[in-house]
């Protein structure tokens, strides 16, 4: 089914979750059903993935224009990530975004400066005590003995009751983690994804990067956020391409841009 309008496409398919929203690719977190020759969503992606993305704003109290952005460089210190690489990419790419928001009049705030670790949720209580109105944490991916894979993948922190996108190729085992309650960050879940359709879209149009999608996932850095908050996969360094290209700087100043 094709549904447009002035605000908006929406492209769904019959028992499947993998949806094209506004030309994004966007992953529901329960498949489109066929219910008597019509197409259903589930209510919560309804409320929580579709109304944001084709109608954002309506019935929510105006936000404030956003002036304290929080940037969060995956991993560091004891904790490589897929790599020291990764790591330390990140860093960079969080450094330079700094500069460029800054530059831009906006206060910007590094959960770390330096090669430390921080515990998951600590990230995120720095975030909360410097009253950030914007949270982006920032990774870089990788498929073992996989060099062709590539792309960029968006991620928010799942709605209640709704599994995560790893869950679904995992064979829809149990799952500890799916979350009974609401967590703090899904009071934002809106303003989550209005912001990841942006940071996609940016790295899919300037940096013509393969478009994995927004997904849901129950990331710990993102559970306890007072604010909107979103976590980008930013490439795969173990891509041969991808990873020949996020290794220069000019590259990953392209990111930072993005």
């Amino acid at each position: 089914a094709v549904l447009s309008g002035p605000s908006g496409r929406a492209e769904l398919d019959n028992d499947s979750r993998d949806a094209t929203i506004n030309g994004l690719r966007v992953f529901l977190g329960d498949p489109v059903l066929d219910a008597r020759r019509e197409l259903c969503v589930s209510r919560i992606d309804f409320e929580r993935c579709l109304t944001p993305l084709l109608r954002p704003g309506p019935a929510l109290a105006a936000r404030p224009t956003p002036r304290t952005i929080v940037l969060d460089p995956g991993h560091g210190g004891k904790d490589n990530g897929t790599s020291v690489n990764e790591k330390s990419f990140a860093l960079d790419v969080a450094r330079r975004a700094r500069k460029l928001l800054e530059a831009a009049g906006l206060r910007v705030v590094l959960t770390r400066d330096s090669d430390v670790f921080i515990d998951l949720g600590q990230r995120a209580e720095i975030a909360n005590a410097k009253r950030a109105d914007v949270f982006v944490s920032i990774h870089f991916n990788a498929v073992p003995n996989d060099a062709r894979t590539s792309g960029v993948e968006v991620f928010t922190f799942a709605p209640r009751g709704q599994h995560a996108a790893e869950w679904w190729s995992a064979g829809r085992k149990d799952d500890p983690h799916l979350e009974t309650t609401e967590m703090p960050v899904n009071r934002h879940d809106h303003g989550s994804v209005v912001l990841a359709q942006n940071v996609q879209r940016r790295f899919v149009s300037e940096l013509k990067t393969f478009d994995r999608g927004r997904k849901i996932a129950h990331w710990g850095v993102l559970r306890q956020l007072e604010c909107p908050g979103v976590l980008v996969e930013c490439g795969f360094l173990t891509s041969t391409a991808e990873a020949r290209k996020i290794a220069t700087t000019d590259y990953r100043q392209r990111l930072a841009a993005a």
